[in-house]
């Protein structure tokens, strides 16, 4: 009975507000009653102020009594409505209160939590209008995590659904970021490629051009490689609509954003990434070229774009140099090296890349070696600095430029460098040959067949084994597994040196090792999901991701095994080839040799090239000290020496 007494007190306190337009209460369970809410953000505040209630109130026409013959029902509806007009009585939503506390936790720096959280709203259908958003997040926070390789997959799944996306445009800047962060990156390349025609914020515009320069000449080398290249398919162009002012916008440091609700959804394509509840517009990918010419052509007008304030400049100009290289136009790509020089000079202010530098230097050397000008070749070699990772490779080439200007004192001297200990185990089977072949020339036949077997006994059993594990039958990926092995343990032991010469020669290929720091990446990305905390690293999110980078390594594997085999079988048969030479030295020296014998002992006063004494001389100039060899080694005279040869062929000093 106080029940019922209350409720009646409660309804005759409602009539005297409806009536007098004082208090508002909003009964639980209400039959009929629909709530005006007014302006609110999606966090549920308030935004409309005071003033503009107070004008809507102003503005209320006040409703006549109902005529006779109207139902009850009627009459308390429309009573009921009235006292709602000027209500804010809004409910967050459990999606609402979902996504705000991911953001939170984004704030909070607690990108596990939040990738946990965007994932579920992402996978939930009721929380269809924070799709756009929690996918956006998703992928910035798996970034965060330094899960590189799974924030650009995260990033694909936004940047296939186009324009339309919201967040289309500050996520193909994150691909930038992420292409800093990984070792190949033609994995983000791929991406940036197929939007080749975005206009693209003038901050980044640069680099966007660079890279995708860089990418379609890549694209250009695999053609070149016999390696097949998929065409695009055909597609139906739809004209993209126009990209709202804001898409413009950058979130680049994970701050906060506006978590309104935009109509968005998953991809159709979302393989265990988010529900396929609605299929997107999608942007029409670039038109791209099917062969080499067209391939290098678009990088080069492309790499033309590129701003000559931009810091991205010097690095487009060489890849220019080498464009213009492989389409024959050797003086202007030389032209294009200078330039480099130039720019990069530390004496100016401006730009400072000394690797790059060093690599345009590089690109002279060879260019000019390969047209016969080989003092040009061996001054642009000189500036390959003794620090630098080239400074072997540019020692051995520089000796065969000395070779082909008769300088063999120099070639020597810096295949004694290549020889030294402290350079033992790097690979330059071809340096032997180039010193049994300086000897020949200079008939010193001893000496040269001694080289020769010296070569014999370091190289055979490598081609031996070459041989050996080439002549199994196993797929290619397995060629790379053991390689991989040896990696992550090296073996002991006479063979175990071998198969590390093995790796060393594998990895000599700059495609191989692109793929195999992809792998090894990826394991270490696997490494770190199963690290974090169980809450992270068994949900769902973790799950999904762990199940693509098993997928991206095997497909990388399987490449890396097809470029193992194909580098090794190319490796066997250069070693082949030089055992080849080799014997043929070893043949001409017999052959001379015996020449020699036979006129002797015919009697003969013309006996042909015969050993006789050089003229030479140990000044040296005002920089440098003469110091005679005796088969020590010291690390500050590496590249210096000088070998005399005191004894050679007549021909040579007549």
């Amino acid at each position: 009975m106080r029940l019922h007494g209350l409720r009646q007190l409660l309804i005759a306190a409602i009539g005297l507000s409806l009536f007098f337009g004082g208090w508002n209460f909003l009964l639980p369970g209400s039959p009929g009653v629909v709530p005006v809410v007014f302006a609110q953000d999606d966090f549920g505040f308030d935004l409309s102020g005071d003033e503009k209630k107070k004008k809507k109130k102003k503005k209320k026409k006040k409703k006549k009594r109902p005529k006779k013959g109207k139902t009850k029902a009627k009459t308390e509806t429309e009573d009921m409505s009235l006292g709602f007009e000027a209500l804010d009585v809004s409910v967050k939503s459990p999606e609402k209160v979902a996504m705000e506390k991911a953001l939170d936790m984004m704030k909070d720096k607690d990108y596990a939590e939040a990738a946990v959280e965007f994932w579920d709203i992402y996978n939930n259908p009721q929380a269809k209008q924070y799709f756009q958003s929690a996918e956006y997040q998703l992928a910035k926070a798996l970034y965060r995590m330094k899960m590189y390789h799974s924030s650009l997959l995260a990033f694909g799944k936004v940047l296939d659904k186009g324009v339309e996306h919201k967040y289309f445009k500050t996520s193909l800047e994150w691909l930038f970021f992420i292409s800093h962060k990984i070792t190949d990156q033609a994995e983000v390349l791929k991406d940036i490629a197929k939007y080749s025609d975005i206009e693209f914020p003038k901050k980044y515009k640069d680099e966007f051009l660079f890279l995708l320069a860089k990418y379609f000449y890549f694209r250009a080398l695999t053609i070149e490689k016999g390696q097949i290249v998929a065409k695009p398919k055909p597609v139906k162009k739809d004209k993209p609509k126009k990209a709202p002012a804001d898409e413009f916008g950058f979130d680049l440091a994970g701050g906060d954003e506006d978590s309104s609700a935009d109509s968005g959804s998953a991809s159709s394509g979302d393989e265990g990434f988010g529900l396929d509840l609605e299929v997107e517009k999608k942007t029409t990918a670039t038109a791209l070229p099917t062969d080499v010419v067209g391939f290098l052509s678009k990088a080069k007008a492309l790499i033309l774009q590129v701003s000559e304030k931009s810091k991205f400049f010097p690095k487009a100009k060489y890849l220019e140099g080498i464009i213009l290289y492989k389409q024959g136009n050797f003086q202007d790509s030389v032209e294009a090296f200078k330039e480099i020089v130039r720019i990069l000079n530390p004496r100016k202010r401006g730009f400072r890349d000394d690797w790059l530098r060093e690599k345009a230097f590089f690109q002279l050397a060879r260019i000019h070696y390969e047209h016969k000008q080989f003092n040009y070749a061996l001054f642009y070699y000189n500036y390959i600095n003794r620090d630098s990772e080239a400074w072997l490779e540019s020692l051995f080439e520089s000796s065969w430029a000395w070779f082909r200007i008769n300088k063999y004192q120099k070639s020597l001297g810096n295949l004694i460098t290549l020889d030294s200990p402290f350079f033992r185990e790097e690979y330059f089977p071809e340096g032997l040959v180039l010193k049994a072949v300086t000897y020949y020339e200079n008939c010193r036949y001893p000496e040269s067949n001694q080289i020769v077997k010296e070569f014999k006994a370091r190289y055979e059993p490598l081609h031996k084994e070459l041989e050996k594990l080439l002549g199994k039958v196993q797929s290619p990926e397995s060629y790379y597994k053991q390689l991989l092995a040896i990696q992550k343990a090296p073996p002991r032991g006479k063979s175990g040196k071998m198969l590390r010469r093995i790796l060393k020669v594998a990895l000599a290929d700059k495609d191989l090792k692109l793929l195999n720091a992809s792998v090894l990446e990826i394991e270490k990305e696997v490494k770190r999901i199963h690290k974090q905390k169980a809450a992270f690293a068994r949900s769902k999110v973790a799950t999904s991701m762990v199940q693509f980078l098993k997928k991206r390594k095997a497909e990388l594997m399987k490449e890396a095994g097809r470029l193992t085999k194909l580098r090794l079988e190319q490796e066997r048969d250069f070693l082949g080839g030089l055992m080849s030479q080799a014997l043929r030295i070893k043949l001409e020296n017999d052959t001379a040799e015996l020449e020699v014998l036979k006129k002797v002992e015919a009697g003969e006063v013309d006996l042909g090239p015969t050993l006789l004494p050089y003229d030479w001389s140990a000044a040296t100039d005002d920089e440098k000290l003469y110091w005679p060899y005796q088969g020590e080694y010291w690390r500050d005279e590496l590249g210096t020496y000088e070998y005399t040869l005191m004894w050679g062929c007549r021909k040579q000093v007549e």
